[in-house]
């Protein structure tokens, strides 16, 4: 049956030549080993993702230190309080490895038996509109996809990921739980789908650059804020948050509705105060290895990392030649 093109649909990745090279190998036996050891019970899979989280702290001088600012600036922590929060966070992050496994390769059966408990489901249960769904980056995000999916039937954006393999992967996984995915160049097929009826997960708590953003206070300071969930609500679509916390060993899913406001800086506002609320509840599961205040009136505020700096600039040009 051929679906109308404004229809929420998935693609399948296509597997290309690229996939199969030289500098490819290293990543293919990588995930091959991951996959194997998400076999193992959920309890050893986070055990040895604290030992993976601790030895990440060790060698990631750079990450360690823009962690270590945005909590600071954040939550206002300091000396031995800060300290213990960004090595609980790079725990965290290595416990995301083995959630991010589970999530693309566990079945339901395995994913049902995880503790997971959900407050407020029927807001968007009973929705019979298009809603948009948004999430925080929490370093359990790829599992929250697919906890979030077992309740609902969810369409999406990603962000297409530098490492080909990575990308194949996590398409051709997610395609198995999520209904229709897009990545981050379709915002109006996205509106589209939205229009239709689909609830659309988008995470707007980072900093996407000024282009798209506003100025809005995060944590009492001024961040690059997405202005696309604000342009939706002021059209009258109705935006959702869903949070997905860790506490206490249990999956906590908590949807809350956002008020539609005409003004774009007062739901932009609303919207941050919201994920600041849902980040304190959990805050060692936050990415904060994200440059959340990049693009910021104070000026750099990040350590120079000009090595990575390069090869996004490489990067960049490559997509502008093709």
């Amino acid at each position: 049956m051929n679906l109308p093109k404004s229809a929420a649909q998935n693609k399948n990745p296509i597997f290309s030549r690229d996939l199969i090279s030289l500098k490819s190998i290293a990543t293919w036996f990588g995930l091959f080993i991951l996959r194997i050891i998400s076999l193992l019970p959920y309890k050893m899979l986070m055990v040895l993702g604290s030992i993976l989280g601790r030895l990440l702290y060790r060698i990631s001088p750079h990450r360690r230190q823009i962690c270590k600012i945005n909590i600071e600036r954040c939550l206002g922590l300091q000396n031995e309080q800060l300290d213990s929060l960004v090595k609980l966070n790079f725990e965290a992050t290595g416990r995301g490895v083995f959630e991010t496994a589970l999530a693309w390769w566990s079945s339901d059966n395995k994913i049902s038996n995880l503790k997971i408990n959900i407050t407020n489901g029927d807001i968007l249960k009973n929705s019979n509109e298009g809603v948009l769904v948004l999430i925080k980056h929490s370093t359990h995000l790829e599992l929250d996809l697919r906890l979030l999916a077992n309740f609902f039937d969810l369409t999406g954006m990603f962000k297409t990921q530098t490492n080909q393999v990575i990308n194949y992967v996590m398409i051709k996984a997610r395609n198995n739980y999520i209904k229709g995915s897009l990545t981050n160049k379709e915002a109006l097929k996205a509106l589209r789908w939205i229009r239709n009826g689909e609830n659309f997960v988008y995470a707007a708590d980072q900093d996407y650059g000024s282009k798209v953003s506003a100025s809005i206070p995060f944590f009492s300071h001024p961040a690059a804020t997405v202005t696309f969930p604000a342009l939706l609500s002021k059209k009258g679509t109705q935006v959702i948050m869903a949070d997905v916390s860790k506490l206490n060993g249990t999956y906590e899913i908590d949807l809350m509705k956002l008020e539609n406001f005409d003004n774009d800086h007062d739901f932009l506002t609303a919207m941050n105060l919201t994920y600041e609320e849902y980040i304190k509840k959990e805050p060692e599961g936050y990415l904060w290895t994200h440059r959340r205040f990049k693009t910021s009136d104070v000026g750099a505020i990040y350590p120079n990392w000009s090595s990575r700096d390069k090869k996004r600039a490489k990067r960049r040009l490559k997509r502008e030649l093709d």
